[in-house]
């Protein structure tokens, strides 16, 4: 469900946000609003309607607003600002020279909606991200769920503090939020390219980055301040296969003898030891630096497209597992969050056992912004009905309201890079804005402080 659901309609008291500036602490401004919306006319197959939005706690410099209609309406023509919608979910960017709300002071914005059934008023208002609740009031938590509050104990027996936090936050959200993810690319301009297209569009940060060690071999660093930001890192690995030479993506497309990748002293299994001493070296900078990463390997199980699924089942889950164990016991890595990620056709052989993993998970390039709900049920009769299920990688991004409405609890989702991203076919602009100001959806703002 979202973070508030309120009845009232004349007159919607709501708390408010701070806005600016991303990596500022969510707790440092004193926020809460009022929203007013009125019917101002109606005629066959339309309606007018205003809405006055009421600042009562510090001054802001920039907002956003956000609300789904009830019963089908769509925005036709708004003026004070700038409107996106996608399904009934409706978001309202500032007009630029009406940003700055001081305190006490008051916006207003009007528009004409056409109508294909009723016409009852929203319930519940979004500001910045932030459900409306009233008053000048608490601002978002800043710390984490608590251990004692916490249904959840890592695989890795001797999980990092900063793993142990990210584990329990994301079981904190999971069939409550959905955390929003974005991959990034590195040879479009730079490794920003996607985030900062987010930002621009959206005025937020997604709250996870998604990286990976075949695309860019030294991503420590970057993973890391991406952590020190208040966002949560996501690393997966195309590997190559461990009897090529060729690393990355092209390699991981080839043909492997896994057998031999697991036989100690082989020249296969160097090769495997030594991409694996690589990505560790950089998952380590995360570790010292005092950050926790999700961690994704051998992603798309199940599919014949990569190596490490070519064998089969019983293949796969060995290599999981001698990874796991060189990874925690020889690289001495406790700071992964271990997420194990199906394609789009799970198959219980694929799946390494519990002890083994933290977090489920399943993708797919869905041709719609559908809630994915018969994945997501395929992959949770699989890996049982606690564990957390990801959308670890998608093309078009799932319409919050329709995951809300079909109770589909994928915990995250992760927008793939390049053209699923700068493509409007594929995302509009406007479904960009509308995901990233719905209240069902976590950004990286919304983080708690997991450091």
């Amino acid at each position: 469900m979202s973070r508030t659901r309120l009845t009232a309609l004349a007159a919607i008291p709501c708390l408010l946000a701070a806005t600016a500036v991303v990596t500022a602490d969510p707790a440092a401004a004193a926020a809460g609003c009022r929203v007013g919306y009125t019917v101002t006319n109606t005629w066959q197959g339309g309606f007018g309607a205003s809405i006055a939005v009421t600042n009562l706690g510090d001054p802001i410099t920039g907002w956003t607003l956000g609300w789904s209609f009830p019963s089908g309406q769509t925005v036709t023509q708004l003026w004070n600002g700038v409107v996106s919608q996608s399904g009934a979910t409706v978001s309202v960017r500032d007009a630029g020279y009406n940003a700055a709300i001081a305190t006490d002071a008051s916006v207003s914005i009007g528009f004409n909606g056409a109508l294909t059934g009723g016409n009852t008023s929203p319930s519940a208002f979004t500001l910045n991200g932030v459900a409306c609740t009233g008053g000048v009031g608490t601002p978002p938590p800043t710390t984490p769920p608590t251990s004692d509050s916490c249904p959840a104990a890592p695989v890795d027996p001797a999980a990092t503090a900063a793993a142990r936090r990210s584990l329990c936050y994301v079981y904190s959200q999971y069939g409550n939020h959905i955390l929003s993810g974005q991959q990034e690319s590195t040879w479009i301009d730079g490794p920003d390219y996607e985030i900062n297209y987010i930002r621009n569009a959206t005025g937020k940060y997604p709250a996870i980055r998604g990286l990976d060690m075949g695309d860019s071999p030294t991503f420590g660093a970057r993973a890391l301040a991406w952590w020190n930001a208040g966002g949560i890192p996501m690393v997966g690995y195309h590997m190559g296969a461990p009897n090529q030479s060729q690393d990355g993506y092209a390699g991981s497309q080839l043909t492997a003898n896994i057998n031999a990748a697991l036989t100690e002293g082989s020249t296969d299994n160097a090769t495997f030891k030594r991409r694996m001493d690589a990505v560790a070296a950089q998952l380590a900078q995360v570790q010292a630096g005092g950050g926790a990463v999700l961690w994704r390997p051998f992603h798309e199980a199940g599919g014949t497209w990569f190596w490490w699924s070519k064998e089969g089942g019983s293949q796969y889950v060995r290599l999981w597992r001698y990874m796991f164990d060189y990874l925690t016991r020889v690289k001495g890595l406790h700071n992964l969050v271990w997420l194990h990620p199906y394609n789009g056709e799970p198959q219980a052989s694929f799946w390494p056992g519990k002890a083994y993993v933290d977090i489920g998970g399943a993708d797919t390039y869905a041709g719609d912004h559908g809630p994915l709900t018969a994945l997501f049920n395929r992959t949770k009769a699989i890996v049982g009905s606690t564990v957390p299920i990801a959308l670890h990688e998608n093309g078009r991004i799932p319409d919050p309201a329709q995951l809300e409405s079909t109770a589909t609890r994928w915990v995250l989702f992760n927008t793939w890079h390049s053209t699923f991203v700068s493509d409007t076919a594929i995302n509009p602009v406007s479904t960009f804005q509308a995901v990233y100001a719905s209240p069902y959806v976590v950004t990286r703002d919304e983080v708690p402080n997991l450091r």
